[in-house]
Formats: C-alpha cells, structure tokens, sequence
C-alpha cells in the first residue's frame, strides 16, 4: 500500500478536489484507491456523491473506538475502483481519541493507494497526517503566494525529517496569471522547496463548479466529467508522478513512528 496526503497552507488550495480527481485517475488505471475524508466539513463525501447506505455503516472514529476492522468503513463510489472512508471527527481529533490504534487500522488496509483528506488549518493534523503517510505533496495556489511557500517550507521540515514522510513534489494549483509561474520563475521554486513541481493547474470555471453550492449546482467528481479538459490531463500528471517517479518511502513503520514520537519514554 502506498500512502499519500495533500499538505495546504491555507483554506481554498483546492485539497480535496486533488485528492479525489488524483485518486480517480489512478482507479482508472485499475488500481484501487481509498480515500480517507479527515476534514469535518466532508467535501469528499459531497465530490463523490456518497451518502451512508444505512445506520450500520461505520465511519473512522467508530472503527478507532470500536476497535474492530476497517474494512467494514470502507464505502464505494460511483468511479470503479475508487472508495472512501468517512469520518465523524475531525483528523486532529484522533490525537486525542487513540492516534495510535489509528494508525494501525490505516496500515492494515488492503488497497494499493491511501490518500487522506486533511482539514484546514492543518495544525495538529499535520502530525498525524505525515506521521502515517510515507509522502505528502503540498499543494500552493497564486493568492497568498508568500503564505503558501513559508507554509510549504516549514512542513516539508516537519515531514521530511521528523516523521520520514517524503515529499515527492509540488502542485501550483488555481493559477489565474499563468505568465507570472514561466520556467525561470518555477525552476528557482524548484530549488528553493528542493523538489519538483509536479503539475501546474489553472483556474477553470468548470472545474470551480464541481465544488457545487452555486444556484443548487451541485458538486461532482470533476474527473469523471471534463474528458478531455485540460484539467484532466494535469491530474493525470500527478497521479502518473506518483505511480512512475516515487522514491523509496523513508518509513519502515508508521506505528512504531508514532508511538515513539507521541508517547516518548
């Protein structure tokens, strides 16, 4: 299993749109992906389409509680091979619930990709977030540039050398003055963040509706409509940098990570 979160800097990065459509692209070379909705708000549950089937479907924090098999929460979509598990808590709250035993239902899944959907701000969750995950990609956006670079400094530090969780690139998402990032510009930031940039999406009113909420519009999985858009394709870069160009993850074990960081002796 290859496990994979989205670090953002701020609200509105455009997180968990990237995690599903990425996820989608990869179930659609027939790998199974599940996605982890870590953020309260449930924007993946709204992307999918997904709604509990029926009172005996179990979210994340009932499982962690509960102690019993993940399996039972995972819960399918409309996009074969694409799944998702939801959560009742927010993502930093396990910290407090049993991150430990969290960490531990993550790791017994069955699957060929995990990606998990973080809230905003990432604060706490960031902890848990790379601490399970062997990579992250952080994701910045045009507004609030300076904000999302230093953001993206100070986690891939966290990650990288605290919890061995491998930052395989960047992603400048929601880019409305695409002569501003020119090869020059996105190399220096290249060296700067000392890992590539691994796609460059621009700002589309199409892709802006698949978040929904605008005059009863509602959300949709955006790979799954737009074909051919230019969207598509970038994503499809991404998820092809993650299948094709990963390194080696720098994590022997999540849990054993944790556990010593959480709970020194």
């Amino acid at each position: 299993m290859t496990s994979v979160t989205f670090a953002v800097s701020k609200g509105g990065v455009g997180k968990s749109l990237i995690t599903a459509n990425v996820g989608a692209s990869l179930a659609s070379k027939g790998k199974k992906v599940v996605l982890i909705e870590g953020d309260p708000n449930r924007p993946l549950q709204t992307i999918l389409g997904v709604s509990k089937s029926s009172k005996h479907d179990l979210t994340l924090d009932e499982v962690v509680k509960k102690n019993t098999e993940i399996e039972r929460a995972i819960e399918p979509t409309s996009f074969n091979n694409l799944f998702l598990i939801t959560s009742g808590v927010s993502l930093q709250d396990y910290l407090e619930m049993d991150p430990i035993t969290f960490a531990k239902k993550l790791s017994s899944l069955k699957t060929d990709y995990v990606f998990i959907d973080v809230p905003f701000p990432l604060g706490k969750a960031a902890l848990l977030s790379l601490g399970v995950c062997e990579y992250f990609i952080p994701i910045l956006t045009e507004d609030e540039f300076v904000l999302c670079v230093e953001s993206a400094i100070d986690t891939i530090r966290l990650g990288k050398y605290l919890l061995k969780c491998v930052p395989l690139g960047f992603i400048l998402n929601r880019i409305k003055n695409p002569q501003k990032f020119n090869k020059t510009f996105v190399k220096d930031l290249e060296d700067l963040l000392e890992i590539p940039c691994m796609a460059q999406i621009r700002e589309h009113p199409e892709v802006s509706k698949s978040y929904g909420g605008v005059e009863s519009q509602k959300a949709f999985l955006a790979y799954n409509k737009l074909g051919e858009h230019e969207f598509t394709k970038r994503i499809d870069e991404v998820a092809d940098f993650i299948e094709k160009s990963r390194p080696k993850p720098e994590k022997k074990d999540s849990v054993e990570l944790l556990q010593r960081i959480l709970k020194p002796q």
